[in-house]
């Protein structure tokens, strides 16, 4: 057997696994079994994850310069070397959430769409809340490049997805530090309420997947453990064959478990993500990951 084809070999094995977890969920033992291994996914993608593309991209869009000439690495560095471990602290609660300049036109935008329904990006949200890194990414491009903000959306913010990979990649390897406590406490609390409560036609909730049920099996995929999660997000998803954002995720789970799904960058959504990511605190940065 030559090199190539060992390697070949090698990495099919990785990916699909021998570790056959006992328990399922959601399917009896007359269904097809696949025991696909998320631990082989994330091995092959420590080689080759094409989701590193993304950081590429989101560097020339860092350097691109908007209308007034001015660029994101005119006031971070040419590589975006004076962002580093900005990252960490994202999702944080600030006094003004998005102000954005504008306070008319419509809440949400692309509105019926399964795929595309978000917050509107050209609207500003008043008062104290959570500051997602996407809203920190479109008030910098406004308020400082006289630019236009960029969709929240998988589907419409294509620049939005490149941008925060390489902006978190800045902050690889450096550990995860979201704040849960002082005015940030609320939100964490509404974040731990809404990853508990169970939903949907199967009644299921976020901590039933990912902390009660981590490491069986559903529908074929090993169910990750909610430890470390967040730090790998965005993830390339070999699936959709693209890096998806945490709110996709959010998106994808609720209508997993037959919910409705809320628009990209919800309010609930934010303060999820406040207490979501606070369970990886402490866990490095990995961005972009690479799952099933």
């Amino acid at each position: 057997m030559n090199v190539r084809l060992s390697l070949a070999v090698a990495s099919i094995a990785l990916l699909f696994g021998t570790n056959h977890a006992s328990a399922q969920l959601g399917g009896g033992d007359d269904q097809p079994q696949r025991a696909v291994s998320e631990e082989g996914a994330e091995a092959i993608g420590e080689d080759f994850n094409p989701g590193e593309l993304d950081i590429d991209s989101g560097m020339a869009l860092f350097q691109e310069e908007g209308p007034n000439g001015k660029s994101c690495a005119s006031c971070h560095g040419d590589e975006g070397e004076d962002l580093k471990g900005a990252a960490t602290q994202f999702p944080k609660v600030v006094d003004d959430v998005y102000p954005i300049g504008n306070s008319s036109g419509p809440d949400l935008v692309h509105k019926g769409e399964k795929q595309g329904e978000e917050l509107n990006p050209n609207k500003a949200i008043e008062g104290e809340g959570v500051r997602t890194l996407a809203m920190q990414i479109n008030l910098c491009r406004v308020n400082n490049m006289d630019a236009e903000p960029w969709s929240f959306s998988q589907k419409h913010g294509e620049d939005m997805r490149h941008m925060t990979i390489f902006v978190k990649s800045l902050s690889n390897g450096m550990p995860l530090d979201i704040a849960t406590d002082g005015k940030a406490k609320e939100y964490w609390e509404e974040g731990k309420e809404f990853y508990w409560m169970k939903r949907g036609q199967l009644n299921f909730s976020c901590g039933t997947c990912h902390v009660q049920n981590s490491g069986m099996r559903i529908r074929g995929q090993i169910l990750s453990d909610v430890r470390g999660q967040y730090a790998k997000f965005p993830t390339f998803r070999m699936k959709q064959q693209q890096t998806r954002l945490t709110h996709t995720r959010y998106r994808g789970c609720n209508r997993r478990v037959r919910a409705h799904d809320l628009p990209f960058q919800a309010d609930i959504y934010r303060s999820l993500e406040v207490y979501h990511g606070s369970l990886s605190n402490g866990e490095e940065l990995r961005v972009p990951g690479h799952s099933l």
